[in-house]
């Protein structure tokens, strides 16, 4: 039962940043490592409101963190997005260039290694789990924004998203503006990011500046996972992040369970995608890694 536990919880804390994923890799096809960026800044201005407003009632807390944690993800992206736009720039040198803004300011306002353990725990407001206080509001939340994803998947501006990855040219042989779809795809899936930064923040009661490491090969990882469970390859479904984070925890346990020392696993995660990656080239070359992956 423990190991199912650890397994949800952590499929939740990161259920989030997958989403942002899935909006910016698979749908919109953007080459956005800025969500390792807005990770990080999610944590520390989700945290910066925490700190700010321990004096109010904790019903009031939960949201208004959360609200600036996504706010903080969503200036990444749009920063990321509207050099990619403005000055007609890979969005790939955009990402590296607004790390680089990022990780100079986040050096200035917080220290290496920031503590929340003196704060109250916002996700802790509910008792109905004594032994895992953060659950049912780590549920809540991933339920909200799995239904809102589903949602937006109906909308015009979903299917802009996914007619934007597989024809950007799209938009502006119709007179539609081509920045705005780009621009809000990015700041959506960075304020996701955003988001599940500062719930692996708090859960974990620190924030660390190099804590967005290693996010993106996850998010590749449980994209590629997801849409193999899912048997789906261009259809917008809000399964696949969702399976994908599941089976990739799932897997990261039960090597763990059976003695893999988990400072090994990112090395295994890039050994079996280039495993996937060389198989599609000489085995499918019609039907690229691209194609399946949505990247």
């Amino acid at each position: 039962m423990t190991l199912v536990m650890v397994i949800f919880e952590q499929s939740l804390l990161h259920v989030p940043l997958m989403l942002g994923a899935y909006i910016s890799y698979s749908l919109l096809k953007a080459s956005d490592i800025s969500l390792e960026t807005a990770y990080v800044v999610g944590a520390i201005t989700g945290s910066t409101m925490l700190a700010h407003v321990q004096h109010m009632q904790i019903i009031f807390v939960l949201p208004l963190v959360i609200i600036a944690s996504c706010l903080g993800g969503a200036i990444v992206g749009m920063i990321s997005s509207t050099l990619t736009q403005k000055l007609q720039i890979s969005h790939l040198l955009s990402c590296i260039i607004t790390f680089g803004l990022f990780h100079g300011i986040n050096q200035f306002i917080v220290p290496a290694y920031y503590s929340l353990s003196t704060y109250t725990n916002p996700l802790a407001a509910f008792d109905y789990m004594p032994q895992y206080p953060e659950f049912p509001l780590l549920c809540m939340t991933a339920i909200l924004l799995i239904g809102l994803l589903y949602i937006l998947g109906r909308t015009e501006l979903g299917c802009a998203y996914a007619v934007y990855g597989n024809n950007p040219l799209f938009f502006a042989n119709y007179g539609i503006s081509t920045s705005y779809v780009f621009v809000t795809g990015i700041m959506m899936a960075n304020a996701l990011a955003g988001l599940s930064g500062y719930l692996f923040a708090q859960s974990n009661n620190f924030v660390e500046l190099n804590m967005g490491l290693g996010k993106l090969l996850l998010c590749i990882t449980a994209l590629l996972l997801g849409k193999i469970c899912m048997r789906m390859r261009f259809t917008f479904s809000v399964g696949v992040p969702v399976t994908g984070t599941v089976a990739y925890f799932t897997i990261q346990q039960l090597l763990i369970k059976v003695g893999l020392n988990l400072k090994y696993f990112t090395a295994l995660q890039a050994f079996v995608l280039v495993c996937f990656v060389t198989y599609m080239h000489y085995m499918h070359p019609q039907q690229s890694s691209h194609d399946v992956l949505g990247i």
